[in-house]
């Protein structure tokens, strides 16, 4: 296409000069067409008025700005679903052209994961998601998150406290929301379930966790001390949950006093509306499917452990020597040779 200048040119050479059409091909080095149609028109030719099919309406774009007002680094992928709902007929890259002015995205690339067999481990691991309303009251409100490492489907549960009977509760529950108990469950060394160390680094689990771990038919497993990335599938399923999930149920519509239960109803929908029916970018397989196979190599859980009635610790008794002493009763001080000899 020639620019506006060549075509004010060639029309006054024309109508003014005399030149011949086939002229002013030769001196443009256009084809004589070409040539004729910017002589003879009356008004400099130019581009036609792109049509821009994927563009935002008013109402989508006023929709965007409105949740990226309330969530700053609400994702792409939650956005589109939203606009795709109000009517968007354009792609999700389309979609992504038109935010990157509205808020620059940045992606940072996964951590590097080991692949496992179907139906061999589990990675399991608490997130901190902030103060979310329980009842009538803000609470810190936290998610025990499990991911199978085959088919990457996850499971995630609510609590507002991440205590050893809490933590193994969900655990059995997240395990029966995923079909069954693999070969291993690996954590961090999250006090619930590890209790110490080895001089060789190596975890010593809590007897609670062992005894759950033999009935449950599976193998509890840590990963080394400050070696995160050991587990970075759920690791990254933690960041997912923190930058889509939670920021997609800020547009939801939630109970006047909402529960617990609330909360776990809307992660199930999350994860059957949008994790599972997805490709996953690493393994290349939907995410349901993938499950599908991976279930029938799962142990089931037994209803006995599901339906468990949790009876609570009584506190360990504390001696007073002193008050002790006071009532006349005999206190007998070990010496310190007697600790020697147990060494």
């Amino acid at each position: 296409m020639q620019s506006e200048e060549d075509s004010i040119v060639m029309h006054v050479l024309h109508t003014k000069h005399g030149w011949s059409i086939q002229a002013l091909a030769n001196e443009f080095k256009v084809n004589w067409r070409t040539a004729k149609r910017h002589a003879t028109s009356p008004a400099p030719l130019g581009y036609s008025p792109r049509s821009h099919p994927t563009q935002l309406s008013e109402s989508q774009l006023e929709h965007v700005a409105r949740r990226l007002e309330m969530c700053a680094d609400l994702r792409g992928t939650t956005l589109y679903r939203e606009v795709v709902e109000l009517g968007y007929l354009g792609s999700y890259p389309s979609f992504m052209r038109h935010l990157g002015p509205l808020r620059p995205a940045a992606e940072t690339e996964p951590e590097v994961r080991f692949e496992t067999d179907p139906g061999h481990q589990v990675q399991v691991d608490w997130a901190d998601c902030g103060d979310w309303l329980i009842g009538d009251k803000l609470v810190r409100l936290k998610a025990l998150v499990a991911v199978l490492g085959y088919s990457r489907m996850i499971a995630v549960r609510f609590a507002t406290d991440t205590t050893r009977q809490t933590t193994l509760s969900l655990l059995v529950q997240l395990l029966d929301d995923l079909g069954g108990a693999p070969v291993q469950v690996l954590s961090d060394r999250d006090p619930a379930l590890v209790i110490g160390q080895t001089p060789g680094n190596r975890a010593v689990f809590a007897p609670e966790w062992i005894d759950l771990a033999a009935l449950l038919g599976t193998t509890p497993k840590a990963c080394r001390p400050y070696r995160a990335q050991t587990k970075g599938k759920v690791e990254r399923m933690i960041r997912e949950l923190k930058e889509d999930f939670l920021r997609w149920i800020t547009g939801q519509v939630l109970p006047r006093h909402p529960g617990l239960g609330d909360y776990d109803r809307l992660a199930a929908h999350w994860i059957t509306e949008v994790v599972s029916c997805r490709r996953h970018r690493t393994t290349g397989r939907i995410v349901v499917e993938a499950w599908t196979e991976e279930k029938a190599l799962l142990r089931p859980i037994s209803s006995r452990l599901l339906h468990q009635p949790q009876s609570p610790q009584p506190p360990a008794q504390v001696v007073d020597l002193t008050a002790a002493r006071a009532a006349g009763q005999v206190v007998d001080l070990p010496d310190l040779s007697d600790y020697e000899a147990v060494l």
